[in-house]
């Protein structure tokens, strides 16, 4: 019996057709409005775009939603894999190649609403404790610009948490996460303002160039067409 169930399994195998690996691997993270999960789906004015990158370049992809650090991480060490959606800063330009832009957007430092955390300039806030969240490009823009006092916690949720609590002064984040929270009847206000950033679809070195090359294309497309400018106003 256990002979004639061998086979069978043996024979079940060799019919099977194979698995065809997706030509590219997408990794991203919760981050409103960006890329974030609405009932079984994944949406945002980042993951939209990508997902019509996808199609329009006509490339096969999976898509699995992680904490920042494994997300990033794995378009960092894994061909093929592409992280969205993420700031092209300095620090990370050598690291990966680039499918942009998704979007511009600028680095903001918040305050709870009410608070009497008011610097006047970016100096001056280097005195007080900032939240953010681990290997995002907020924590290395903090101490590119010399902040002594960081905070990096697993993910922004428990970083706002931290916020309200009162036991960080300032969180750093994107302006479009700023108005999002604002939208959402959040407690923050704006305290200073730190940069301003491209947003991107970053990919592993080791991604084929001819579909990196399909997604820039089919990105410029989506730029030309209006599409991409219908997305970003979904959003606002």
């Amino acid at each position: 019996m256990k002979h004639v169930l061998g086979i069978a399994a043996l024979s079940a195998f060799v019919l099977a057709a194979p698995v065809q690996a997706a030509d590219v691997n997408l990794t991203t993270e919760e981050y409103k409005p960006f890329n974030y999960m609405d009932g079984d789906k994944i949406v945002g004015f980042g993951a939209e775009q990508v997902f019509e990158i996808m199609n329009r370049a006509g490339l096969s992809y999976e898509v699995e939603m992680a904490q920042w650090s494994r997300a990033i991480g794995l378009a960092e060490k894994e061909a093929d894999y592409c992280v969205f959606t993420a700031s092209h800063t300095e620090e990370r330009d050598p690291k990966f190649v680039w499918v942009e832009p998704l979007n511009v957007d600028r680095t903001l430092l918040i305050k709870k609403a009410g608070s009497d955390v008011n610097p006047g300039s970016i100096d001056d806030a280097k005195a007080f404790t900032v939240g953010t969240q681990s290997q995002d490009y907020t924590e290395s823009l903090l101490k590119q610009q010399g902040f002594p006092k960081i905070d990096a916690a697993k993910n922004m949720e428990t970083t706002l948490k931290k916020l309200d609590a009162g036991r960080v002064d300032m969180v750093a984040v994107s302006e479009a996460f700023y108005n999002s929270l604002k939208k959402d009847g959040k407690d923050v206000d704006l305290a200073v303002v730190l940069s301003e950033t491209v947003l991107s679809m970053a990919c592993n070195p080791g991604t084929n160039a001819d579909n990196v090359k399909k997604m820039q294309d089919a990105l410029k497309s989506m730029i030309d067409d209006g599409t991409q400018a219908k997305i970003l106003a979904k959003y606002e």
